[in-house]
């Protein structure tokens, strides 16, 4: 896939990246946003309205703890009007500001939790132990003994692997965090196979890429590309970089999971186990790719219904047929 840019000098209401990181790297501006998130936390609110919980300038800068009131004028202007607003109550957050207080929270927390213990589920692949891990924000599930979903494309062993604020694990068990896991990548994989960024709302651009020789047995990956899929499909944000790499499988079966196009009795989609969703992936689809121009049909069969996607060389949904099992021809 050709390399899509990031782009710092994108300019965005007037303020570029650049210059927000520049604002926001700030102790004292950060923490006119933590206190006025959390005035307006116990507020209830509508996002998509401008009723919020404002403070005046005199107990804004109270509460933030900066006497000085030239230093203190020049912290909240920068912030203004990106991500402070002015109200004629006061100073309350902007929608930008809101997404930045919800990031910090969405991080916060513990940044190591050893779910190895709990994890009673052997590989679905090989049947030997698998382990969990979380460090740095990713959620992980390994196999301790073959090389795992995703061949040469990921650190030996994976089966699962997706970033996870930590936020997220406070009221969750490992088995609850990994179904939630699987739930968010279903829907993140939704957004992209419609060209939308879950993180920043941008474009994205996908291209898809062919093992011509493809060839692979059990859990052995092709010799060939070092995967045990022949498809993958790379999706990346031109704006803010958001990306994934995946099997074309993965992307259909999530996009179909995710919006109900699939009726698997067995499995379900809120809170899926890895166990079904692997052995969705390696009994239930099947993949079929035709040339000039590169075509890609992608079908799930599933309890009462069979689903078939066709891709072309950049992902775009080309068509969907779902029927019933009964209507399916032999």
């Amino acid at each position: 896939m050709e390399q899509t840019r990031f782009t710092p000098d994108l300019d965005l209401d007037g303020v570029s990246a650049d210059e927000a990181f520049a604002v926001l790297g700030n102790e004292i501006r950060l923490e006119v946003i933590r206190v006025l998130w959390r005035a307006d936390a116990a507020h209830e609110y509508d996002d998509g309205s401008d009723i919020a919980e404002a403070i005046s300038y005199s107990e804004l800068q109270k509460k933030v703890g900066i006497e000085d009131n030239g230093k203190f004028n020049y912290h909240l202007s920068q912030l203004a009007p990106h991500f402070v607003r002015r109200t004629n109550d006061g100073y309350r957050l902007s929608g930008a500001g809101k997404q930045i207080a919800r990031t910090v929270i969405a991080v916060s927390g513990t940044d190591q939790l050893d779910f190895s213990t709990e994890i009673e589920d052997d590989c679905p692949l090989c049947g030997a132990h698998i382990e969990a891990t979380y460090e740095d924000q990713w959620l992980r599930i390994k196999c301790t003994e073959c090389d795992g979903l995703f061949g040469d494309q990921a650190p030996k062993g994976t089966l699962f692997l997706t970033s996870y604020p930590a936020a997220g694990l406070t009221n969750r068990n490992p088995d609850q965090a990994l179904a939630a896991g699987l739930y968010r990548c279903a829907l993140d994989i939704t957004y992209m196979m419609y060209g939308i960024c879950r993180e920043c709302a941008g474009h994205i651009s996908s291209s898809v890429t062919v093992c011509e020789a493809h060839e692979s047995h059990g859990d052995r990956p092709c010799a060939t590309c070092g995967t045990p899929f022949s498809v993958w499909a790379d999706m990346r944000c031109d704006t803010c970089g958001f990306a994934k790499r995946l099997p074309a499988e993965m992307f259909a079966t999530g996009l179909a999971m995710a919006t109900g196009l699939i009726d698997n009795q067995e499995l379900d989609i809120h809170s899926p186990s890895f166990e079904e969703v692997v052995n969705l992936l390696q009994n239930s689809v099947e993949t079929t790719v035709s040339k000039n121009p590169l075509r890609v049909s992608i079908t799930i069969k599933a309890e009462t219904s069979t689903f078939t996607i066709t891709l072309d060389d950049e992902m775009n949904i080309l068509d969907i047929d779902r029927r019933l099992r009964s209507e399916t021809p032999t």
